[in-house]
């Protein structure tokens, strides 16, 4: 049977989704299951189920699972970019405090989107988003590299090749976080709460970088 031909039903219960908000109900769901219980408890059946549809409903919008987890992905790099430049917009224009709120836009994302957040990165999406939504997705990381290659200019990060310092932000911003999301920092006692997390990993990944430039002549 293919599932693409069947036609989606709606239950007359409270909470059931009429087929035109159907799409967007199935995205906000895989989310929260995501969220709630991992990227292995999805599945496009068990999302059916939560809609009060039929179990070929889904595939209307969604060719496979990997297609809705793309999905949530390109939308959570969109969100994230969004997230990154308004941060860094609000602050002040030298190079260190840009550097620094593009690290608090990351940890403020992915605290606040912790289902886009375990799905964004994972490799196997990466044939799903396709070549112009992969150009798009790489902004956010483009952003960083700018933002370091100024410091770099600037004096207030060491001089070379900026591809480790990149690696290096990234890391921390988004090691981080994932170790906030997983409750391993909760559970060290290493950081007061989600306010902290931003600050502290901003103001160290600043001040790290002005520390290793050699000093002003």
């Amino acid at each position: 049977m293919r599932y693409a031909r069947r036609v989606p039903r709606t239950l007359k219960k409270s909470g059931a989704y009429h087929h035109g908000d159907l799409r967007r109900a199935l995205l906000e769901a895989a989310v929260r299951v995501v969220e709630k219980d991992g990227v292995a408890a999805l599945s496009l059946q068990a999302l059916a189920r939560r809609a009060g549809v039929s179990s070929g409903a889904p595939y209307h919008h969604f060719e496979s699972r990997e297609q809705l987890l793309a999905e949530i992905a390109a939308e959570g790099f969109e969100r994230l970019t969004a997230e990154m430049r308004s941060a860094a917009e609000s602050a002040p224009g030298d190079a260190r405090a840009q550097l620094e709120a593009l690290g608090c836009g990351y940890v403020r994302f992915a605290l606040a989107h912790r289902g886009h957040f375990r799905i964004m990165f994972r490799p196997e999406l990466k044939e799903q988003l396709g070549q112009a939504r992969r150009e798009e997705i790489l902004e956010s990381f483009a952003m960083l590299e700018r933002a370091v290659a100024r410091c770099q200019r600037e004096g207030a990060a060491p001089a070379g090749d900026p591809r480790p310092l990149v690696l290096l932000a990234w890391s921390a911003v988004h090691g981080a976080s994932a170790l906030w999301i997983d409750g391993s920092l909760q559970d060290q006692a290493l950081v007061a709460d989600a306010h902290a997390l931003e600050a502290m990993v901003s103001g160290t990944l600043g001040t790290l970088f002005a520390r290793a430039a050699p000093p002003p002549r």
